[in-house]
């Protein structure tokens, strides 16, 4: 039985049965009930006035548990931002190299798969002096060793992701870098914005118990902008250059011309920000809730989704130089189909135009399922990719 179909009620503000949204890993549609937690927010602000506060400080934290649920991680610190871009500032400005003059160049290892958040703010540090490394995520089989071999005693930090953006291949061995680091004392931080909530990412199994892990809630949490976190290691006190004044809620005193900071994800917190995202996103995690959406099912689903996309692709029997299936192995793909052609940005229009959303990066055109696009709507699709590529032969 395709439960989508059943799923589908519920998002009748995106209109998901009429349209083909392959764009899940990007932007998945909101269910009908965030537009509630949206009203909830203002009825809120209207009624209690400066009072909304705590209201609002309780839907971050049922934002907060549903990412400590996500990534196995119960007691987690979860610090929170309208952006990953906000929360990499943090976590970079509380890097000892920028809080003490360092007799020797800052040196940062990376690789070359890593979101335009990252990749852009860290090629403006080189264009500072600073030694980033980018090290080639090809061939993945040795991409922990060629990165573990980066560290050392000078190293500064380590930035990478648990699921490429552009090719949706998963780096299992990620934990393997993250425990060299954490060996070296060298804070590593971890994007896994590409697994929360379509794989099943237990910190532990993944060996990321001593990461800082950055994400969101825009893609497959279904919860739109403005839900994104950093969860901070165990028993980790920072003091981020980059702070804002929500910092100083845990002090319990501070003098004058002091900065104190609260512990855990206390030290990174923010500032006066609209909590409207917050309300939606608890909506829609209360939704997920009562519809027994766990990661688990959710995983289960993607994958059925993305196993029927791929054999799809692969029996049109398409031309390499048409569209090609990626190199790795399925069992290594994460929550979307990542697919490789020299005319990639046409591609999405020529299937825009014919009712299927997808995206592109570079040379690769992206097929991103989401839960309630139907096993109907992939094989219309899978047609529609049919007939373009009769254009590109």
């Amino acid at each position: 039985m395709d439960m989508t179909k059943d799923l589908q009620t519920h998002y009748q503000g995106f209109d998901v049965s009429e349209r083909i949204l392959l764009s899940g890993h990007s932007h998945q549609a909101w269910p009908d009930v965030a537009k509630q937690g949206m009203v909830d927010c203002f009825n809120d602000a209207a009624k209690h006035i400066d009072d909304k506060w705590e209201l609002a400080f309780e839907k971050a934290e049922k934002v907060r548990n549903f990412y400590r649920r996500a990534m196995c991680d119960p007691s987690g610190q979860m610090a929170l931002g309208e952006s990953t871009h906000e929360l990499i500032l943090m976590f970079l400005s509380d890097l000892n190299c920028f809080k003490a003059k360092k007799s020797t160049q800052i040196k940062i290892v990376t690789t070359d798969g890593e979101f335009h958040s990252m990749r852009r703010q860290l090629n403006r540090l080189k264009t500072l002096g600073i030694n980033v490394e980018v090290v080639p995520t090809l061939p993945l089989e040795t991409l922990s060793n060629r990165i573990i071999e980066k560290l050392d005693r000078s190293t500064d930090a380590v930035m990478l992701s648990a699921v490429f953006f552009a090719t949706s291949q998963i780096f299992k061995q990620v934990g393997e870098v993250a425990q060299a680091a954490k060996s070296l004392n060298i804070p590593c931080v971890v994007d896994a914005y590409h697994t929360i909530n379509v794989l099943e990412f237990d910190l532990a199994k993944w060996q990321l118990q001593g990461a800082f892990v950055i994400g969101g809630g825009y893609k497959y949490c279904q919860a739109g902008e403005g839900n994104c976190f950093m969860r901070i290691p165990p028993n980790y006190h920072g003091s981020p250059i980059i702070t804002g004044w929500f910092a100083e809620f845990e002090t319990l005193s501070q003098a004058p011309d002091q900065v104190s900071y609260g512990q855990g994800q206390a030290a990174f917190a923010g500032s006066t920000y609209d909590p409207t995202s917050h309300y939606r996103a608890a909506a829609v995690f209360d939704f997920f809730d009562r519809l027994n959406l766990s990661v688990a099912l959710l995983s289960q689903i993607n994958r059925q989704q993305v196993s029927r996309l791929w054999r799809g692709i692969e029996n049109l029997h398409l031309a390499h130089e048409v569209l090609a299936l990626p190199c790795h192995d399925i069992a290594d793909n994460a929550g979307f189909l990542s697919l490789t052609t020299p005319q990639a940005e046409e591609w999405v229009q020529k299937l825009k135009s014919r009712g299927v959303q997808a995206d592109s990066r570079g040379n690769q055109l992206r097929l991103g399922p989401a839960p309630y696009v139907s096993n109907e709507q992939i094989d219309n699709a899978l047609n529609e990719i049919e007939l373009v590529a009769k254009q590109f032969s």
